[in-house]
């Protein structure tokens, strides 16, 4: 990938993530960027190629080759911990990828999230939904990516609220230590069904 378009997806999901889709014109991209808004059509075909280019390099971005390591390492358990402390790092340290999910899941436009789905989940997905298979067999695959990202989600946006919240356990909510949770919890889930 060049450098113009790497800066263009860089700051693209900057933007995206902070305004929404609706919040952000091509105009104002190219602005952030320094170029001119007819050159990201050199890139781009319209500002929905872009908003998918965008999300797809957050999703590459999040992953961080975690899909090739998982293929690895026989033991799914194991695997799934690998992908929490991975997914938990990466997310933490760039939360654009949270933002612009969470707000297309609360929008619902079916177009977006059709093209989200087939471009920039695909090949991230497939390992995920093995890794589900793996770990429960009887299970419904996409039930448990659901739930896994929905422990993996809460808890990074979790943190803010639970200083203020009566009874807080002054237990390390550091990434290791919430790799460790969320794995073992979701063994047990998985264990007993």
């Amino acid at each position: 990938m060049e450098e113009t378009q790497e800066r263009l997806l860089d700051t693209a999901a900057e933007l995206f993530a902070k305004q929404g889709y609706a919040g952000v014109s091509m105009r104002d991209i190219g602005r952030s960027v320094g170029i001119t808004q007819a050159a990201i059509y050199h890139h781009f075909d319209n500002k929905e190629a872009l908003y998918v280019a965008a999300v797809t390099y957050l999703v590459e971005q999040s992953t961080l080759g975690v899909s090739e390591q998982m293929a690895a390492i026989d033991s799914p358990a194991i695997r799934l911990e690998l992908l929490v402390g991975t997914m938990l790092e990466t997310m933490e340290k760039d939360p654009r990828f949270r933002r612009i999910y969470m707000r297309e899941l609360l929008e619902g436009d079916e177009q977006k999230l059709a093209a989200i789905a087939e471009n920039a989940f695909d090949v991230f997905y497939q390992p995920l939904y093995a890794l589900m298979v793996d770990l429960a067999p009887d299970e419904d695959p996409q039930l448990l990516i659901f739930s896994l990202f929905g422990m993996l989600f809460h808890h990074l946006e979790v943190r803010k609220l639970a200083p203020h919240l009566p009874n807080t356990l002054k237990g390390p909510t550091d990434t290791p230590s919430l790799t460790r949770h969320i794995t073992r919890l979701f063994l047990s889930g998985v264990q007993q069904s």
